[in-house]
């Protein structure tokens, strides 16, 4: 087994997972191995088609990781809707007895069993609608949508991304996980104190929660703070597992 954690990696709603992630080289520790999951129709993969439900989005993060994490310590990331998927496919990596992560992160959402506060979801509003939220969530600067050749491209992976995270069936029973997770939060973000510490309920190891000074996207306006978290915690479970 290899001494190193392989981190996987899942990025935000119309996020290209390498775009992302690639700028964490560097700066994470060098027991810490980083593995970006770039989604269809986004990257490298720009002419994949999307995906048409949350089914076919886990069944093919499952299949780019499966081989990976048979023989080695690994952790998993996911930010916003990475959050929504990566939960999801730990939840299928457990139903099929594959070897669970040491650890995983989630990051800028609630909890899954908390409701949406939404008067209307992402993935039923309109175009118009769909940039305004953009905008508001400050992923994507305003200009972005003054090129319709950017925009025809960017928008139906918007829909698409957001039809993944809409479609996680809230339940009021939980299935915990068996190990620790930590939660990623922005201060100015539309996620309450509840939302976070709920989060609690869906492991029964240890849940901590990191607040970050920020928006939804402290992910990349705090990168270096975010990092170094993640190195702390990581490398911590490292040095369990050698002892």
């Amino acid at each position: 087994m290899s001494d190193k954690i392989k981190l996987f990696c899942l990025p935000y709603a119309g996020g290209s997972a390498k775009a992302i992630y690639d700028k964490w080289i560097g700066n994470l520790d060098t027991k810490i191995e980083l593995h970006p999951i770039e989604l269809a129709g986004r990257g490298t993969r720009i002419a994949d088609n999307l995906y048409s439900n949350i089914e076919e989005a886990i069944d093919d993060v499952l299949e780019q990781i499966k081989n990976e994490i048979i023989d080695s310590d690994y952790a998993i990331f996911g930010h916003s809707m990475g959050s929504i998927l990566t939960y999801e496919v730990l939840q299928r990596i457990e139903n099929l007895r594959l070897p669970p992560p040491i650890y995983a992160f989630f990051s800028g959402r609630r909890a899954p069993h908390c409701p949406s506060r939404r008067a209307k979801s992402y993935s039923k509003m309109n175009e118009l609608e769909l940039e305004k939220v953009m905008i508001a969530l400050g992923g994507t600067p305003p200009e972005f949508f003054n090129y319709p050749e950017l925009k025809n491209m960017f928008i139906p992976i918007i829909k698409s991304d957001f039809k993944i995270a809409d479609s996680i069936v809230e339940k009021s029973e939980v299935q915990p996980f068996n190990f620790d997770i930590s939660i990623f939060i922005g201060t100015d973000e539309d996620v309450t104190e509840q939302e976070s510490t709920e989060w609690s309920q869906h492991t029964t190891g240890n849940c901590s929660i990191t607040y970050f000074q920020g928006g939804h996207f402290f992910l990349l306006d705090k990168q270096q703070e975010v990092v170094d978290t993640i190195n702390k915690i990581l490398i911590r479970m490292n040095q369990k597992i050698v002892l």
